[in-house]
């Protein structure tokens, strides 16, 4: 019995491990015996080491660099290698970045996505730093032709024939920023939007005797608590379509959206799924918008192509056929883009593909403005009327006087665009303000060569950018930073109204906001898009009243992600009737 005692004495492993094989080593081992195990210990590890490497640049260092003393950019941490910040952008993009504006106060840091280095820039100085720079040190046109490829569908082989028509396409713009070319299209929207903001809801039942805006909205014919006969829809489609089907013509002409009315159903679907596209992602994987905007650019570009193969041919001296007869009213800024394919031996599948990204620009961020627009107006009973009357002097409605029992429908008596965004000053501020609020817009560059990015302030701090990186400004991070903006997330109808002079004349303008990007890429169709944006809000707000379906207070819709102008996937759904406007026997106005 001693013998044995002294024997497990001596044995220590013996008296504290049953199994006397299993030493630490080995039970360490057997653990690995398992490849799931294996797996999650080495995942394990592989984060804690990816967080710790993308720690070690949290914080600016002194770097030197040729140009000049300049400093590294503050870099987030990660945890996934190679994913980087993607899955945080996928989650919630808006918050996240939010959240590091928070934190990176100099307005600059640095994120990765798929082993990229993306610098987010957010300061108005640093931004107009970077779209200041030459196309040679840090370009957009990379990423330009990549998006013409994977979400217009311009095909590969013609996008060096691009290259050499970028000059002769980028010179076309000349209609749309300059006299007296811009002033026609204006007018001829104008005049038309004046004939047809009366349609904005017919009030039939049948979708034949609809409009085409009202045919995508789900149109009721009901009562309100007044017992009044109201038409109930859904303002997002109604106001939309109705910008789109009243401005385009403009640009190709009367009888595109006659042959094809449901074009803008599909423009709608390939922006929603406009930032998958952009990612090259195939149709067969199984997620509906992509799928869905795969299956419209398809049918966009057949649309374009019937539309350029008649114009093709009419050039040629050809027969266009019976449903191309007026494309004489085809507008100067298109016919100038064709002249331009002609020249440069673009297939029709090229045209349509371009046609594509011109009508998508003209299209997805300014009809969709003037619904947020709309919104935050009618949500203002106070505003509301105080637009009308700042608008009266060049934005009029009246009811005719008739003589017969069925009333002549009401008319804009006077439509002056010109006077309209000239001397409404609260009207404009408005209009920033949904664009500081409303709009999420990046403007993107990729660095071509090594350069210290230099701000123009006093003291300002200059960061080392290198080749092969890219370079983001965070337009909408600088829209609601509380550095710059008292309540940031509040809207303000008169935040942009200034007063003065002598008489104290009301003015609005874009101040530090910048939606529309700036430099060489800067947004073409600008003005345009600004007094198209003013035109059709004010006309709405002339002629109709629009209230919450069912009544009660007017519920804002929920931004959700888009390229530039938010969307939302509420279905804002409203009674809209005639206002009691005043009746004249002529266009004088004698009553």
């Amino acid at each position: 019995m001693a013998d044995a005692y002294a024997q497990q004495s001596a044995s220590p492993d013996r008296y504290f491990n049953p199994n006397p094989g299993a030493t630490p080593s080995n039970i360490i081992a057997s653990y690995f015996e398992s490849p799931i195990t294996f797996a999650l210990v080495g995942l394990f590890v592989l984060i804690l080491i990816t967080r710790a490497a993308s720690s070690r640049h949290i914080t600016s260092s002194p770097t030197d660099s040729k140009d000049g003393a300049a400093k590294t950019i503050p870099a987030v941490p990660y945890w996934l290698p190679f994913l980087g910040h993607i899955p945080n952008m996928a989650y919630d993009a808006d918050g996240f970045v939010k959240g590091l504006r928070k934190h990176f106060t100099n307005g600059i840091f640095s994120l990765n996505f798929g082993g990229t280095t993306h610098h987010v820039m957010y300061t108005p100085s640093l931004a107009t730093a970077l779209l200041n720079q030459k196309p040679s040190v840090a370009s957009s046109e990379d990423v330009a032709r990549r998006l013409l490829r994977v979400v217009f569908g311009v095909p590969k082989k013609e996008l060096p024939k691009y290259d050499t028509a970028f000059a002769d396409l980028m010179a076309c713009y000349k209609y749309l920023l300059g006299e007296p070319s811009l002033g026609d299209i204006v007018a001829q929207t104008a005049r038309k939007t004046q004939t047809s903001i009366k349609d904005l809801v017919t009030g039939n039942a049948s979708l034949v005797d609809q409009m085409p805006w009202e045919r995508t909205n789900s149109i009721n014919i009901t009562k309100n608590k007044r017992g009044d006969d109201v038409v109930e829809a859904s303002l997002l489609p109604l106001t939309r379509d109705f910008a789109a089907h009243i401005a385009n013509p403009t640009f190709m002409g009367s009888d595109f959206l006659i042959n094809f009315p449901d074009f803008f159903d599909n423009v709608w679907k390939v922006d929603q799924g406009f930032l998958l596209l952009a990612t090259g992602l195939p149709r067969w994987l199984p997620i509906p918008s992509l799928t869905r905007a795969h299956i419209a650019r398809k049918k966009i570009i057949e649309q374009i192509s019937v539309f350029h193969t008649a114009v093709e041919k009419e050039a040629n001296g050809e027969d266009p056929g019976p449903d191309w007869t007026n494309l004489d009213n085809v507008g100067a800024f298109v016919k100038a883009r064709v002249v331009v394919y002609r020249k440069h031996g673009f297939s029709i599948r090229a045209r349509a593909a371009f046609e594509h990204s011109l009508l998508w620009a003209a299209n997805a961020n300014s009809d969709t403005l003037v619904f947020w627009m709309l919104n935050r107006i009618y949500a203002d009973k106070v505003l509301l009327e105080m637009l009308r009357e700042e608008m009266e002097p060049y934005v009029r409605a009246v009811q005719p006087e008739s003589g017969f029992p069925i009333a002549e429908p009401p008319q804009l008596e006077n439509f002056d665009v010109d006077g309209l965004c000239a001397n409404c000053p609260m009207l404009k501020s408005c209009y920033v303000e949904c664009l500081r609020l409303d709009t999420a817009s990046w403007s993107l560059k990729e660095v071509k060569q090594d350069f210290v990015l230099q701000s123009r302030e006093k003291d300002g701090q200059g960061w080392l950018m290198r080749k092969g990186e890219y370079a983001h400004a965070a337009h909408d991070l600088h829209n609601t930073d509380p550095g710059y903006f008292d309540n940031p997330l509040v809207w303000k109808a008169d935040r942009h109204v200034k007063y003065e002079g002598d008489d104290k004349r009301g003015t609005a303008d874009m101040g530090s906001i910048r939606p529309y990007g700036g430099g060489a890429s800067m947004c073409k169709g600008r003005a345009f898009a600004f007094k198209e944006c003013m035109m059709f809000v004010a006309a709405v707000v002339a002629m109709w009243d629009i209230e919450p379906a069912g009544g009660g207070p007017w519920k804002m819709p929920r931004h959700k992600k888009a390229t530039g102008v938010y969307s939302t996937t509420d279905d804002t759904r409203v009674w809209v009737t005639r206002r009691q406007l005043d009746q004249v026997r002529d266009k004088a106005g004698a009553r």
